[in-house]
Formats: C-alpha cells, sequence, structure tokens
C-alpha cells in the first residue's frame, strides 16, 4: 500500500478546505433587500398625494418620496435616483410611474391608480398591481335597487380591458342586467357609438378610460344622454352635476391597503394581473333621480344629494 507523504497530505487538505468554502460561498443565500419602500408619484396631483399619505400612515419603515413631472430630463434623473436606491420595493402611483418602473432592474414594483395597464404589459413576473376601479358588484347592486326596472346598460371603452369587462360581465349577471360592451379607438368614437347603442340600452355606465375620452366629449355625451331621459352611472361625483344618476369612486384608504397586502408579500406573489379594491364611494343624484321618476328607497338616502 503506497502513502502519501506530509507534504501531499498537505495538499490534499488545503485543496479541501477550499472546495468547502467554494460551496458555502456558492450555497450562500443572498443577502436580504434593504428594508423600506420607494414611492414614485406621476405628478403631484390629490388624487396621487392622497394614496401616499394613506401609505405613509400605514407603513412603519422608511419611505423614499420621487415625483414626475413630464420634464424628461428631470425624470430621467429620478430614475436613476430610484434604481441606484438600495430599497427593493417600490410603490408606482400613475401611468407614467409604472411605466418608468417598469424599465427598472432588480426592483419588485406594485403598480396603483393605472386604469389601462393591460395595454402598457405593466403585470410582469416582478410588476404587480392594484385595481383602478372600484367593485363593479357595488355599482350595479346600488343601481339595480335605485331602479328595479334596470335590465339593459352599456359601456363603451377602448381596448385591452379584460379583467375588468369579466368583473363588469360577472357582476352584472349576478344582478339580472345585460350588459353591451363596445370598443372605439378615439373619443369620436366614442360618441358615435353612444348614439348607436342609446335605443338599445336603458342605462349608460362611463368609465375613466382617458384613451378614449376627453372632456369635451364626456359633455357631450351627458348632455346627449340627458335630452334622452338616459340613466348614466359615472365615475366622479363631479359628473353628476351634468346629469350623472349615480357614481361611484375609489377611497385611497382602500387603494392603500391593497398596495400594502401586495407589498407585504411581494417576494412570494404568485397572484397575476391587478388585485381587486373592496370599497366603493356612492352617490346618487337626487335631482335626476326624480327627473328619471326613481324613487330613492329608505335604504339608499344617506347616498343621495343635489349637485
Amino acid at each position: 500500500m503506497q502513502h502519501s507523504s506530509p507534504n501531499q497530505r498537505s495538499a490534499w487538505v488545503a485543496w479541501l478546505l477550499f472546495f468547502c468554502a467554494a460551496v458555502a460561498a456558492g450555497c450562500a443565500t443572498q443577502p436580504a433587500p434593504a428594508p423600506g419602500m420607494a414611492i414614485v408619484m406621476s405628478d403631484r396631483s390629490p388624487a396621487f398625494v392622497d394614496v401616499q399619505s394613506e401609505i405613509a400612515k400605514r407603513y412603519t419603515d422608511r419611505i423614499q418620496n420621487y415625483y414626475l413631472d413630464g420634464n424628461a430630463d428631470k425624470n430621467a434623473a429620478v430614475r436613476k435616483r430610484v434604481q441606484a436606491s438600495d430599497i427593493s420595493v417600490i410603490v408606482a402611483i400613475g401611468l407614467p410611474a409604472a411605466r418608468m418602473a417598469q424599465g427598472l432592474t432588480g426592483k419588485h414594483v406594485v403598480f396603483c391608480q393605472v386604469f389601462n395597464y393591460e395595454e402598457s404589459n405593466l403585470v410582469t413576473p416582478r410588476m404587480r398591481g392594484v385595481a383602478a376601479t372600484p367593485p363593479v358588484d357595488d355599482l350595479f347592486q346600488t343601481w339595480k335597487q335605485l331602479s328595479p326596472r334596470l335590465n339593459t346598460v352599456g359601456v363603451i371603452t377602448g381596448r385591452n380591458l379584460d379583467d375588468l369587462m369579466k368583473e363588469a360581465q360577472s357582476a352584472a349577471k349576478k344582478h339580472g342586467l345585460n350588459l353591451t360592451h363596445v370598443e372605439v379607438k378615439s373619443d369620436k368614437e366614442t360618441l358615435y357609438a353612444v348614439k348607436r347603442l342609446s335605443p338599445k340600452v336603458q342605462g349608460l355606465w362611463i368609465v375613466p378610460d382617458n384613451r378614449v375620452l376627453s372632456r369635451a366629449v364626456i359633455r357631450d355625451i351627458m348632455a346627449y344622454s340627458v335630452k334622452q331621459s338616459k340613466q348614466v352611472a359615472v365615475f366622479s361625483d363631479q359628473l353628476l352635476a351634468l346629469g350623472g344618476l349615480l357614481s361611484a369612486e375609489t377611497s385611497s384608504t382602500d387603494i392603500a391597503e391593497q398596495v400594502l397586502l401586495r407589498v407585504k408579500k411581494i417576494h412570494k406573489d404568485s397572484d397575476v394581473g391587478a388585485s381587486g379594491l373592496t370599497q366603493t364611494t356612492i352617490r346618487i343624484n337626487s335631482v335626476m333621480a326624480k327627473r328619471l321618476n326613481l324613487r330613492i328607497p329608505k335604504s339608499l338616502r344617506e347616498m343621495a344629494h343635489a349637485p
């Protein structure tokens, strides 16, 4: 039997130690992400700032706030600062912020206040969202209680709103409504589609799709619908003064809470798409209800007001 020399044994031990150290280094877990959250807002509009404020009230770790302002050079500088930050969790509020976050590397993103996220392909392995619209079920349930004879509703939108329309069709069926969905490409097409759809439906549901809605077209739609005695559900109580029958709006508190739920499980979140909101703020135009010969039930009177 051959015996190794002391030098050979020393070399073998040195190699074995080196091998074990290399394996240990390769198997070592990556360092945990730096705690905290970076919030990127598309601008300083109240809707975005309110959500940021509600998140800040509930989040106990550090927060870095960033604002975009439409200036390409300034926004590029913001992007560099966010990318260079040791914080890996990003909350993007609004579409411009979400699009900016889409190009970041090594970050996990939760976006909110983005209506047409499907068109921008915002859902990726590192990006998840929170819906920009309140639960459709709440709106349709209230609408049906206010107007029991309502059976047909039309909605006109741009493309790529599959998740929202799937939710809406399910809610409509649940409450005995036949929902007709028409896709258009521009605000001019929207007004034309409203006039074609009007004779076929009792109500019109207007969603905040700024790709196919402008302020001028919204006013035209509302004026036409009032003239035709159509029931119109709108996305802002400001539109009630133009003839909307009821409005359904989101709550910044609800948005913040849903964002934080997604942040909490961001590194193990297998749910794709945008998670739904849970609260709806509904207001009923008592003036329009009277004009349409609708009696507001006692259960809904706390929602009624004269715009």
